[in-house]
């Protein structure tokens, strides 16, 4: 099985409602001129993640600015 690996920070928080637990999470690519953030430039030169989290732990986790690995690991098909 294979993954693909992208660097995305997020770019934005917002909290839909005063009373709603729904905060949209938007992330974008995020690079510094280091040999690893220039590959991933390369292959990834735009790009743009946004989620809507009702889980406050996780949002807590995700701050403004924050950088993060995203990893899209394809689900393998169900035994039968």
């Amino acid at each position: 099985m294979f993954a693909v690996r992208g660097k995305f920070a997020v770019t934005k928080v917002t909290n839909h409602s005063a009373t709603s637990t729904r905060v949209e999470i938007d992330m974008e690519p995020r690079y510094s001129n280091t040999p690893e953030d220039n590959s991933y430039s390369a292959a990834t030169p735009q790009g743009h993640i946004s989620m809507v989290i009702t889980n406050r732990d996780a949002v807590k986790k995700l701050p403004i600015d924050g950088v993060f690995y995203v990893d899209f690991t394809p689900v393998p098909e169900p035994t039968k």
